[in-house]
C-alpha cells in the first residue's frame, strides 16, 4: 500500500515523548503500530475514548495497526469511517484518508469498495493524480478497460511523468484494440525508465498485438538480462517474460 502523508491535524496530536512511557498520543500510537501492533490497538482504544481530535487520532492509529497485522479489509473500514466522520475538516485533510481506505481495500482484493473510496478522494481533490491512478488500477482489475484508460489519461494530464499511468493506459488501449496508441505510451515509459521491467514486458505485449514477434521477444529478453544483472530474477515481470519466451 502506498504511503500517504498523515494529515496535519493528526500530526498536531503528537507529544514529544517516547512511545514506551508517553501519555497515550497519536504519535506514540503510530510509532508503536510499526513495532507492536497489538499494543498499538490497545492504545488506540484509549485515545478513542477521549473524543474529539484524540478520538480521530485513535481511529487512524487503529487502522495503521490493523494494516501492520495483515488485516487490510478491517483497516480499510476504519480509514473510511474516519474520513466519513471528518465532516468539519477541509477536503485536503479528508481526501488522503479516503485514499488510504482505497489502498487498503485494494490490498484486500475488494475492487468495488476500493473504487468507491478513490471516488470520494477524487471528489475532494480532483487535481491529485495519485488518486486517479489508484482508481485506474481498480478499473483494470475489474476489467473496465475504458474506465482504466480514462482515469490513467486524467492522471497523466495532471502528471505526464507517471510511469504506471502510462503503462495502464497502454494496457487498456492494447486490450481495447488500439495497439498503436498503446505503443506510444509504452515507448514513452521506456524512454523515461529504460530499464523498467514492467514497461518492457508491456511493450513486448504490444509488439505481439501488432504482429511484431521479433521486437516482442527482444523486449522480453531485455527484461531477463536486466533482471539478472540487478539481482531481480524473481521479479514478477521477469517471471512473465520467461513465460512469454517459453511459448
Amino acid at each position: 500500500m502506498k504511503a500517504i502523508p498523515i494529515p496535519i491535524f493528526l500530526l498536531a496530536l503528537a507529544v514529544a515523548a517516547p512511545a514506551a512511557w508517553a501519555e497515550p498520543s497519536y504519535e506514540a500510537c503510530a510509532d508503536l503500530a510499526e513495532t507492536d501492533s497489538e499494543a498499538a490497538l490497545n492504545m488506540a482504544q484509549t485515545l478513542k475514548l477521549r473524543r474529539g481530535e484524540a478520538e480521530a487520532g485513535g481511529m487512524h492509529c487503529e487502522a495503521l495497526a490493523l494494516t501492520a497485522q495483515g488485516r487490510p479489509a478491517d483497516a480499510a473500514a476504519v480509514f473510511y469511517q474516519l474520513a466519513e466522520r471528518m465532516l468539519q475538516a477541509d477536503d485536503e485533510l479528508r481526501a488522503p484518508i479516503y485514499a488510504q481506505a482505497g489502498d487498503a481495500w485494494a490490498l484486500a482484493g475488494n475492487v468495488a469498495q476500493a473504487r468507491r473510496a478513490y471516488d470520494q478522494a477524487i471528489a475532494r481533490m480532483p487535481d491529485e493524480p495519485d488518486y486517479r491512478l489508484g482508481r485506474a488500477r481498480m478499473q483494470a482489475l475489474g476489467e473496465n478497460w475504458e474506465g482504466a484508460r480514462d482515469d490513467a489519461a486524467e492522471a497523466l494530464a495532471l502528471d505526464p511523468w507517471l510511469i504506471e499511468a502510462l503503462l495502464l493506459r497502454a494496457a487498456a488501449n492494447r486490450t481495447l484494440g488500439f495497439s498503436r496508441a498503446a505503443l506510444v505510451d509504452a515507448n514513452k515509459a521506456i524512454e523515461l525508465r529504460p530499464h523498467n521491467l514492467e514497461a518492457l514486458v508491456e511493450r513486448g505485449r504490444v509488439h505481439m498485438a501488432l504482429g511484431d514477434r521479433k521486437s516482442a521477444w527482444a523486449d522480453w529478453q531485455s527484461v531477463l538480462d536486466y533482471a539478472a544483472a540487478t539481482g531481480r530474477a524473481d521479479d514478477p515481470a521477469a517471471a512473465a517474460a520467461r513465460q512469454y519466451l517459453s511459448r
